[in-house]
């Protein structure tokens, strides 16, 4: 399977009027959806916690988290995204696609709606 692009939009939860476009690349191995740091600061996002994050070459590193709203796929609802920094791609998280209750179509390389299971 190829890159799978996404365009989302974010904003302040508190402040809807804020949406701006990213586009983001889909990361299944992502926990968090990845916003630049200049992005959230600029809406007023602010850090809520620090998690540890797991590198690819097995090292951790402390990761900057907060809330915000996102709009994908026709809806809009509030999620955890990761402070990216220069230099780090803008990425489409787990939870988040879980919330928009959209998965990977591998074989077409695009997002598709899938139903909730109780």
């Amino acid at each position: 399977m190829g890159t799978v692009l996404a365009t989302i939009q974010v904003a302040h939860h508190h402040e809807p009027q804020t949406f701006q476009p990213l586009e983001v690349e889909v990361d299944t191995g992502c926990t968090y959806t990845a916003v630049p740091r200049q992005m959230l600061e600029a809406l007023g996002v602010p850090v809520t916690r620090v998690e540890r994050s797991k590198l690819a070459d097995g090292g951790i590193k402390p990761l900057d988290v907060g809330d915000a709203a996102i709009r994908l796929a026709g809806k809009e609802f509030i999620t955890t995204v990761s402070f990216a920094d220069e230099g780090e791609p803008s990425l489409l998280g787990v939870i988040t696609l879980e919330q928009a209750l959209m998965a990977v179509d591998p074989v077409n390389g695009e997002l598709i709606p899938v139903a909730a299971r109780a």
